[in-house]
């Protein structure tokens, strides 16, 4: 679908709505490249106002996303919700208040046509949760060799470095003692 609006058309209908999907394969995120796993549903209605038009909506999809803990994927659900506000160029204010004016989701246009894809992966990057994981309980990777502690629940890592180097005599100790009880 195509989510290009042309001004003349907002000024025309004064209310409409676009309903579709976003043909994407994923999006891009701090972490890298997340897939889409489901199509990505939109739905938004775009509305004249008395200086601009506002765009409200939402989206509906699910993302491939790497857990924090063992980087494992790990399927994440999104439910964004799309709002802006678009005014024409001539009606920015001075720096001062535009800062002020920064913490709502205003837009100032000088085209006549609009991509409102934009305002579809804004959405979906606001709904990914800071922290993603695959299980509540994920016991993420090992800190020393890396090893997934969700499939080696019983891991003992061999690889724990000597705080104080005067001290590597003893680990080397303590390791050969522990192989000769095993």
């Amino acid at each position: 679908m195509n989510w290009k609006v042309e001004l003349s058309e907002i000024e025309k209908k004064k209310r409409f709505f676009l309903e579709g999907i976003f043909d994407k394969d994923g999006i891009e995120l701090d972490v890298g490249f997340c897939r889409f796993l489901e199509p990505v549903r939109v739905k938004m209605v775009v509305a004249k106002t008395k200086d601009g038009f506002t765009v409200g909506g939402y989206v509906h999809t699910a993302i491939e996303h790497p857990c924090a803990r063992c980087l494992e994927p790990a399927r994440v659900e999104i439910s964004g919700v799309i709002e802006a506000l678009y005014l024409p160029e001539s009606m920015r204010k001075n720096v001062k208040e535009e800062k002020l004016e920064s913490l709502k989701n205003i837009i100032y246009y000088h085209e006549t046509e609009f991509d409102l894809s934009e305002r579809i992966i804004e959405a979906i990057v606001v709904a990914v949760p800071e922290k993603v994981l695959c299980k509540p309980d994920c016991k993420g990777l090992c800190p020393y060799c890396g090893a997934n502690l969700n499939e080696e629940p019983d891991h003992k890592c061999d690889k724990i470095p000597v705080a104080d180097s005067r001290f590597e005599i003893l680990a080397e100790l303590k390791n050969k003692l522990k192989n000769e009880e095993v």
